[in-house]
Order: C-alpha cells, then sequence, then structure tokens
C-alpha cells in the first residue's frame, strides 16, 4: 500500500466518521448538515474503501462503510483525487449515481469544514471538543492503521477506554478486532486511560506531557495492561505523521 492510498484510508475510515460523533455536540455543526430532504453521499476511490455519510434534515449525521440505493455516489480515479477533494484542491471525482441529490452536496462540503476547525483550531467554545475529537480520529487511524501493518499487530490484544471528566464520552478500542467507539465497550476493559483534566489531553496531543510527572501526580491514570496503552500511541503517533507532518502526532 502505498503512502497516497494508506493516507486516504484513513481519512475515510477515522477522520470523516468523526462527523456522526461530534455532530450531536456541536450546534454549528448541525447547523451545516441539515437541509429540507434527507440525503447520504458514498465517497468510492477507486480501490479504496467506501465511506457513506448520511445527512437528515434536524443535521444529525450517521455513517457506514456500504453505498445504499439512491445515494450521490461520487467516484474518484485514485486516492490521490480523494485526497485533494479533501484538502480542498480541484480534483477529477465523478458522479455515478443519485444524480438527484446533487443539489445537497453543500451540505457535505460545509460540515466537512466545519469539522476540519473543530480539529485543528483551540476556540473556548468547542476547546473540549477539539480535544476529544482528535483523540477519538486518534484512535480510530490507529485502528485502520493496524489493519493495514498486520505484522505489528502480533500480540496485540485487549480493550482500552480513554475517558476525561471534559469529554461528552468515553473513547474505546478493541485491539483484538481493530474497532473502536463511544462509551463503554461490550467487551471487559483490559487498560484504561483516564486524564484527570483537559489541559492534560491537550499537553498529550502536542507532545509536551511529562507522563512520568503526570502518572506520579495523578493527572494522567493508566490502570491494567500499560503496554497496551503505550502501543496505541505509538500507533496514532504514525498516523498522525501521516495526516498531519506539519503537526507531529496532533490529527
Amino acid at each position: 500500500m502505498t503512502e497516497t492510498s494508506l493516507k486516504a484510508a484513513l481519512y475515510l475510515e477515522a477522520v470523516l466518521p468523526a462527523l456522526a460523533h461530534f455532530a450531536p455536540h456541536d450546534t454549528a455543526l448541525r447547523a451545516c448538515a441539515s437541509g429540507p430532504r434527507a440525503f447520504a453521499i458514498a465517497l468510492c476511490p477507486r480501490g479504496g474503501p467506501v465511506r457513506r455519510l448520511a445527512f437528515s434534515t434536524d443535521g444529525a449525521i450517521s455513517t457506514g462503510d456500504t453505498a445504499q440505493p439512491g445515494d450521490l455516489r461520487l467516484w474518484f480515479p485514485s486516492a490521490g483525487q480523494f485526497l485533494r477533494t479533501m484538502e480542498n484542491r480541484p480534483a477529477l471525482v465523478l458522479p455515478v449515481g443519485g444524480w438527484n441529490a446533487l443539489g445537497q452536496v453543500g451540505r457535505f462540503s460545509a460540515a466537512g469544514k466545519r469539522l476540519e476547525t473543530l480539529l485543528n483550531t483551540r476556540d473556548d467554545a468547542h476547546l473540549a471538543l477539539h480535544a476529544w475529537g482528535n483523540l477519538l480520529v486518534g484512535v480510530a487511524a490507529a485502528c485502520a492503521w493496524l489493519r493495514r501493518h498486520p505484522d505489528e499487530c502480533i500480540g496485540l490484544v485487549g480493550t482500552g477506554v480513554l475517558t476525561c471528566p471534559d469529554f461528552p464520552a468515553s473513547i474505546w478500542f478493541d485491539a483484538s478486532a481493530l474497532t473502536w467507539g463511544i462509551g463503554e465497550p461490550a467487551e471487559p476493559v483490559t487498560v484504561r486511560i483516564h486524564f484527570a483534566r483537559l489541559s492534560v489531553v491537550l499537553a498529550e496531543l502536542d507532545n509536551q506531557l511529562d507522563q512520568p510527572a503526570a502518572l506520579g501526580l495523578g493527572d494522567l491514570v493508566i490502570t491494567g495492561l500499560q503496554p497496551l496503552a503505550e502501543k496505541l500511541g505509538l500507533v496514532m503517533l504514525k498516523a498522525g505523521k501521516l495526516l498531519k507532518p506539519a503537526q507531529g502526532s496532533q490529527l
């Protein structure tokens, strides 16, 4: 797999799905996503995974990995052309189905811009969502990365949870199934990573957290299988550098 196709997969499997999780917590995103009719868009890069996003009239968003009849299906001839779209650059894209929904595509574009703002800026109004969303995308990107690097999955088993009092929900990952989500997982928790407050999360995202000191002060509490948490952090760093090489591990 080339770096371009891997980066496209991370967008499709980690970044864009965050829209569905952000929408219940951000009124501006719901305003962007709302419209006179429900519609769904399926992004289909050649040779890559499919990302389906369904928008309700009130701005709720759901996501999946299979196109459905009636979806506005956008086909990209390469992963590179898809990435050009994600970077707001001119790209070759062909609508191959659901043409009657072309008038709604602006809702997807506006929602994508709002997602970019939430992930990449630190306005006080959404600081907690920014930190939560970056960790959420980071965990999802780590799972997507590991699905394509099976040699790095050897001996990687267990379920982890990341929590912080400022988060709208905890974040979980299953290292065995390479799945992730919000809330508490169905499987028993192998490792729990707890950030005492938002500033600790932000320091971690900036690679400025002194982990031994944070552990000693109780700002960071890791209970359970610590090597699993360390492995997750290393893979998140790799995926984050691919998504945003100029900003280290911050997604």
